[in-house]
């Protein structure tokens, strides 16, 4: 069965499908497949449908669908521009060229719109560091200051529109805990009672219910951890059976045995668990929190329901759960969690997750494609020739990368590497440069490559691999992604990307609920790349549908495509300068 929510187009977060787990948010209309046939015009126009918004702050979609507006003409007012949909879709040329059939024959170069020098062509550098060093040399060219007044956002998203007004387009949002340079004064109170405020480095926020001037809000001050950009973007744990209790405070004992009535046995158990080979030691305690001090109940996030003073219990984890922590602290002789929305869990009816190590090379100068993988344990590196004549010369790591020259032996056995050793064919995975450029590998702009067989995506700017690495996508393999789980084939375009966002599925017998999935770049529908933090089976397909990937893979990748998320933005969206994502056998 395919159940369909409702997300903005701009957005379209996800469906849950046979795909991907979608995120937990509340709107949705499906997005387009660009194929290699389909032209970028087609790829706006076939969103086909807008959708209704309340111009109140926290308004939901209505129930009725009224006809998309005309996405003609590039050069348009704002107001019309706006207008593209209640929800902002912007406006796209229609007349952009064909993405010709990769595969048939030899493509020429199309005509697409120059990349932007934001797109950071002709740089040596990438990834996450290079991403925040490029955002801090933009700095000069920002209205604001470092020191200037700030908004603080005190909700789970706080948007951030393109205009000071509610039926703009929305270009990303904050997270509860972001400070983030303001303007001096608001820039208008239509439909925000408390003002809107340009933000750093563009758009407009209304304060109140998700945004806060005071710095010191106690939403702010609880949410101060910031997420990390260069592998888990914080600590991760996973629910045990049966699910954590969610607490709106650190509850007492008499409040937890009244709540876990097993506690008792549970407690011996894991003490028990501690013994176990597979164990995962939590860090050292933290500090408890100030704003959790005594029996204060922590403040509920802007945009979710209100909490009471007296609630203790906020719920109940499902049994495959997925949380990210801000802090965890020792209470009454028990470890607890809080997490990033803002409630507390016992430690010990969860696990620690300290994430996959694994990661791909960047390529460059002496060091590019092919390379191979080693794909199976204790293999090994030989010295020899390609006559066939090779001893053992040391031991290669389980997924270990292995620059190669492009030479293999007579017996067509072994790969010679860069340093000269060779390795069995047999024990690695071999990526190999592209035998026929695509029509968009374009001299500096950026495109994600994803082989289904091969297990394997490759980071390109124009014919150039930068960036190699192994992944996970859907575990049915080349299947139906509309009957199973897997990943769908095509070209498309980056349109959101979230530093994280929670994924759940309801559907009986595969119910899960993962928050804080980091580094989420959706293309299509419900389909992503993003990092995952419950496996370490990179190279193996495994997922619903998107491309999983190693945390530090996704990082890296995060910070290579577009569109670009602001630093201390949460995530940020555009349908007209995502990178390119080709997904094949």
């Amino acid at each position: 069965m395919r159940a369909v929510l409702t997300f903005p187009p701009v957005l379209a977060l996800a469906t849950l499908s046979a795909s991907c787990p979608r995120p937990r948010e509340t709107l949705f209309v499906e997005t387009p497949v660009v194929t290699a046939q389909a032209t970028i015009g087609e790829h706006v126009r076939a969103f086909g449908a807008r959708v209704a918004v309340s111009a109140e702050p926290r308004a939901k979609v209505a129930a009725g669908v009224a006809p998309a507006a005309d996405v003609g003409d590039v050069e348009r007012d704002d107001d019309d521009a706006a207008s593209a949909s209640a929800w902002g879709v912007p406006s796209l040329p229609h007349d952009l060229p064909s993405l010709p059939d990769p595969t048939s024959g030899t493509p020429e170069i199309m005509d697409l719109p120059a990349p932007d020098a934001s797109e950071g062509e002709g740089t040596a550098v990438h990834g996450p560091v290079a991403w925040m060093n490029d955002l801090a040399a933009e700095a000069s060219d920002r209205i604001f200051t470092s020191h200037g007044p700030v908004v603080v956002s005190i909700a789970k998203e706080t948007w951030v529109l393109d205009k000071p007004q509610w039926k703009s387009r929305r270009i990303g949002y904050l997270r509860a805990g972001a400070v983030i340079g303001r303007s001096d004064e608001a820039a208008g109170f239509r439909g925000c009672k408390s003002g809107w405020y340009a933000v750093e480095p563009r758009g407009y926020v209304c304060t109140g219910t998700t945004a806060s001037l005071d710095p010191n809000h106690p939403v702010a001050l609880l949410s101060k951890t910031r997420p990390k950009l260069d592998g888990l973007p914080y600590p991760y744990v996973l629910s045990r059976i049966p699910g954590p209790p969610m607490y709106a405070r650190i509850p007492t004992d008499t409040e937890q045995k009244k709540v876990e009535t097993d506690l008792g046995y549970h407690l011996r158990q894991a003490k028990a668990l501690e013994h176990d080979k597979d164990f995962v030691a939590p860090p050292e305690p933290d500090a408890i929190p100030e704003g959790l001090a005594g029996s204060m109940g922590l403040p509920g996030l802007g945009d979710e329901p209100p909490r009471s003073p007296a609630d203790v219990l906020l719920g109940r984890a499902k049994p495959r759960a997925g949380f990210a922590l801000l802090s965890q602290f020792d209470s009454g002789g028990r470890r607890f969690g809080l997490t990033t929305q803002l409630f507390v869990v016992p430690i010990d009816r969860t696990r620690f997750i300290t994430g996959s190590t694994f990661h791909g090379i960047e390529l460059g100068g002496e060091i590019t494609l092919p390379v191979a993988f080693v794909m199976k344990h204790h293999a090994t590196r030989f010295d020899g020739d390609d006559l066939g004549h090779h001893k053992p010369a040391g031991e290669l790591g389980f997924r270990e990368a292995v620059p190669l020259t492009g030479r293999t032996s007579s017996d067509g056995a072994f790969y010679e590497a860069k340093d000269g050793t060779w390795v069995k064919a047999e024990d690695v995975r071999r990526i190999d440069p592209m035998h026929r450029a695509p029509a968009w590998a374009v001299p500096g702009r950026k495109w994600v490559d994803v082989s289904i067989l091969k297990q394997a995506l490759v980071a390109y700017e124009g014919k150039t691999p930068v960036y190699v690495t192994l992944v996970s996508t859907g575990a049915d393999g080349l299947g139906d992604p509309k009957k199973t789980h897997s990943t769908i084939q095509g070209v498309f375009l980056i349109h959101t990307k979230h530093v994280t966002v929670t994924m759940d599925n309801d559907e009986k017998n595969d119910e899960f609920d993962l928050r804080d999935v980091p580094f989420v770049q959706y293309f299509t529908q419900g389909y992503a790349l993003h990092a995952a933090y419950w496996h370490d089976d990179f190279g193996t397909p495994r997922s619903h549908g998107c491309v999983n990937m190693a945390p530090i893979d996704a990082a890296w990748v995060f910070g290579f495509t577009t569109p670009d998320v602001p630093k201390g933005w949460h995530a940020a969206m555009s349908l007209k300068k995502g990178t390119l994502v080709h997904t094949h056998p």
